[in-house]
């Protein structure tokens, strides 16, 4: 079988994924990325992927103090303990370095956030990839990775198992086109960054069923793939009931909202023009009753004090969620009509809602701390959709995959989806960004092992 060698092969051409080719490269080793679809960066684009780094010089710059210790505590107060500290503490030295490299080396405009904490968060830490969130995290690293040469990416590329040695050590994995391809052999360690198993149905019944029950609108097949590739050398997985729900999509596109509109006094109302749940409800109860109504879809109605708020909290929403699906009326009357919802049902709702304001009290149990809502007027539809699943192949402080022993097994890294994140038990219990800074994080990690591992070799055969 025709076979190729690199220093580091990974499959899932995501932004974990091109951060460890791009790092591998930077330090001398060769990365060979495989990826099933044409395109790059997985689900990034849809979201900001704001990453959660502590001690950054962007905060520095801002007069900001912050640790990398103090990041880890408020990720283990979040999360109750359900996480590993040692990988936490781990994944929250790499954050201030992590963001340094991205602006320094992948031409990334990061912009730390300091208008808004996050939730859960005990300093502004919440640096954006760009103006674009996501998407611009995808188009640099894509620029980053084409321009080393020491990076070789192949689309449509489909891996089909984990090659091993006697030993069992992982040396490489085979590979073929995705259409009629001839496989071939990939040789040399290999990264697993190729998404969780969220739209994978079985397995969501298995660990998530609740979670399960809601339908999956990723751009991803997220079908689970490095937990089937890895299962064939004993890998261990962990807190495969971890969830991530996505209560409030905004239409089209799929853009999540993590801008806090609802904290600010946002309300859904449906498409009969009345308010149907409590708008800070837990993501998980929030999802179900937004997808149990008409057409399975909400209108998220606020106004310009809540609006410009929300955009000086979060750049992406600012500049990609609301200018793309958002609507602005100076009247109700307007609004109503922007999006066919019947005007003297929608008045009365927010006739009430104002009036319960005043009086300090509201029907669905919310806080109305957050103030009427008046002239003029904003509405974003929005739907409800299971995100990512948190749990995926257990794995020690240099990203290497735990074998059932707890020992690493050679040759074999995950990141992203592939591997264990950083949330709480179930659906709840994660702060704003440490899914990106788990995946970036590991995959720099696995890198940086990788590196390691070939400059040892180097000496040997020296």
């Amino acid at each position: 079988m025709p076979s190729e060698q690199a220093d580091l092969i990974v499959v899932g051409a995501s932004v974990g994924g091109l951060v460890a080719a791009v790092s591998a490269a930077d330090r001398g080793c060769r990365a060979i990325v495989v990826e099933r679809t044409k395109e790059l960066g997985g689900g990034a684009a849809a979201e900001s992927e704001v990453i959660a780094a502590a001690g950054s010089r962007f905060q520095a710059a801002a007069g900001i103090e912050d640790a990398p210790d103090r990041l880890a505590a408020d990720v283990l107060a979040a999360t109750r303990h359900h996480v590993d500290p040692a990988l936490v503490a781990a994944l929250a030295e790499q954050g201030g370095a992590l963001v340094a490299w991205l602006a320094d080396r992948c031409g990334v405009a990061v912009e730390l956030v300091t208008a808004h904490l996050g939730p859960g968060h005990s300093a502004p830490r919440l640096h954006l990839p760009g103006e674009r969130g996501g998407a611009s995290l995808i188009a640099d690293l894509g620029r980053a990775a084409t321009r080393r040469s020491r990076v070789s990416l192949r689309t449509g590329t489909v891996a089909d198992h984990l090659v091993r040695d006697e030993a069992g050590s992982v040396r490489g994995v085979q590979v073929r086109a995705e259409r009629r391809g001839i496989a071939m052999d990939l040789l040399g360690d290999v990264l697993l960054a190729c998404g969780g198993f969220v739209g994978d149905e079985t397995r969501m019944a298995e660990h998530c069923p609740a979670v399960g029950r809601l339908p999956y609108r990723g751009t991803t097949a997220a079908a689970g793939d490095a937990i089937r590739l890895a299962a064939d050398v004993g890998a261990q997985t962990a807190h495969l009931a971890a969830c991530r729900v996505a209560p409030l999509l905004a239409m089209p596109g799929d853009l999540a909202i993590t801008a806090p509109v609802v904290e600010l006094g946002a309300i859904l109302v449906n498409q009969t023009g009345r308010r149907f749940t409590d708008e800070t409800a837990e993501s998980l109860p929030l999802a179900q009753a937004i997808l149990a109504q008409p057409g399975h879809v909400a209108y998220l109605l606020f106004d310009e004090r809540i609006a410009t708020a929300a955009r000086a909290a979060d750049p992406f929403f600012a500049r990609v969620v609301l200018p793309r699906t958002g609507r602005r009326a100076l009247t109700l009357k307007d609004l109503a009509r922007q999006f066919e919802l019947p005007l003297e049902a929608l008045t009365l709702t927010l006739d009430t809602y104002n009036a319960n304001v005043a009086l300090g009290g509201d029907p669905f149990g919310r806080d109305t701390g957050g103030g009427e809502i008046g002239p003029p007027f904003h509405a974003i539809r929005v739907t409800s959709a299971r995100w990512r699943t948190l749990g995926g192949l257990a794995v020690d402080t240099a990203a290497r995959v735990l074998g059932a022993d707890g020992q690493p097994i050679a040759g074999l890294y995950a990141t992203g989806g592939a591997a264990v994140g950083l949330g709480g038990e179930g659906t709840e219990g994660g702060l704003p960004g440490l899914d990106a800074l788990a995946a970036l994080g590991l995959a720099r990690l696995a890198a940086l092992d990788v590196v390691a591992r070939a400059s040892a070799r180097a000496d040997d055969a020296g």
